[in-house]
């Protein structure tokens, strides 16, 4: 520590320079720490569970012909034939699929009256078997039973019905206790529902949407022109289950599939957004990363080539290498400590006004801590190769003239 005063005393006669890479440390440190926050954010979300068997589910949307009750036949015959193919091991028909961007978003409350709705939620229309085939889980109340299940043409929702909801919903419902909604008559879009079940995880078609987690469920099977079936294949089977499935589809006259696709497909064109800007957070932080130890080592070059002289003198009067190098060591973590305190505080700054004004969500503190660290060791890291320079310059330079 006896070097510290001599550093303190050199960069105050020289503060331009330290107090320059100072500001860039403090920029760096606070872009860096937000972009890592929102990289790290993004990551979560690209590997947030959907609470379905992923690897196990396809869909597809299919032509019925006929009247209703000629459609509901064939939608019935279809579901009948492909659950008995040895690829398969369940299907069902929903009225769309989490994150397709396409399906319906209604008001819910515990009354008919649309002011005193609690939240919207992403509803979906299916059968008993839609637990199963998606792989729900069940943490309260009972699963569909067949008796529940009603049918209509199309606007299910209109109908009174039994529903399923997501757990974040009932928690939405009844803070204290979202068991409780078990039992209970919730109101979507003013129509009466009664909770029968809550499921762990079920996520509404848009993921970008403030009610993702808020779901329902109705036991309302739906057959319009077209509707979507939903297929959970055995492990390992999809591709064969897939192919199986389109091939015995296309064998009945006049039969349309659209949109088949596995989930994972679904999920991968959901996500490709917020993969690219993961990734481009990624290029930036190691960019900014980069420039920084460049800006540290650029500082630090010029600093042993400017004291060249005042280096030999040190060494003519006996300063070991160690000695050179230590002290070009403490004296870039004296500049890196002054711009990270500097960061910190900018970061916080920044922080209350983005939680202020757009409502995001405050860098926690650990990745500040963390970052301070980060910064500190590659601040060393960039000044091992200058300052072993300035180890290296001989003691004769200090008779040279300049």
């Amino acid at each position: 520590m006896r070097d510290l005063l001599p550093i303190l005393k050199i960069l105050n006669n020289n503060k331009a320079s330290p107090l320059l890479l100072a500001v860039q440390i403090a920029l760096t440190f606070t872009i860096l720490v937000n972009a890592i926050y929102m990289m790290v954010l993004k990551e979560q979300e690209l590997v947030q569970p959907t609470g379905l068997t992923e690897q196990q589910l396809f869909s597809f949307s299919t032509n019925l012909e006929g009247t209703d009750d000629e459609k509901n036949a064939a939608l019935d015959t279809d579901l009948a034939d492909i659950r008995a193919l040895a690829s398969v091991e369940s299907a069902s028909t929903i009225t769309s699929m989490p994150l397709t961007n396409w399906g319906r978003s209604l008001y819910v409350g515990l009354t008919p009256d649309e002011k005193e709705r609690i939240i919207h939620a992403g509803y979906y229309g299916a059968d008993e078997t839609i637990v199963d085939t998606l792989g729900l889980r069940v943490v309260a109340g009972r699963n569909f039973q067949h008796n529940d299940v009603i049918h209509r043409y199309y606007d299910g929702h209109s109908e009174s019905a039994s529903v399923l909801i997501s757990q974040d919903l009932a928690g939405k419902i009844r803070p204290n206790d979202w068991r409780s909604v078990v039992g209970e008559t919730i109101y979507v879009q003013s129509v009466p529902q009664k909770v029968v079940g809550i499921v762990e995880t079920m996520k509404s078609p848009w993921r970008f949407w403030y009610a993702y987690d808020m779901t329902v469920i109705g036991s309302v099977r739906e057959h319009y022109i077209e509707t979507i079936i939903v297929v959970r294949s055995k492990p390992n089977q999809r591709d064969a289950a897939m192919a199986e499935v389109q091939a015995l589809l296309l064998n009945k006259p006049g039969r349309q599939v659209d949109a088949f696709k596995s989930f994972e497909e679904i999920k991968t064109e959901n996500l490709q957004a917020d993969y690219a800007v993961s990734q481009t957070l990624k290029a930036v932080i190691g960019a900014l990363a980069c420039v920084t130890m460049l800006g540290i080592f650029g500082q630090a070059r010029y600093t042993v080539y400017k004291r060249r002289k005042h280096i030999g003198t040190r060494r003519a009067l006996g300063a070991t290498q160690a000695d050179i190098l230590r002290y070009f060591m403490i004296e870039n973590a004296v500049v890196s400590l002054f711009g990270i305190v500097l960061g910190v505080i900018i970061a916080v700054v920044v922080n209350v006004y983005l939680v202020n004004y757009f409502g995001l969500t405050s860098v926690p503190g650990d990745y500040l801590i963390a970052g301070a660290v980060l910064m500190l060791i590659a601040g060393q890291l960039a000044v091992i190769y200058p300052a072993l320079i300035a180890a290296k310059v001989p003691p004769a330079i200090a008779t040279r003239t300049a």
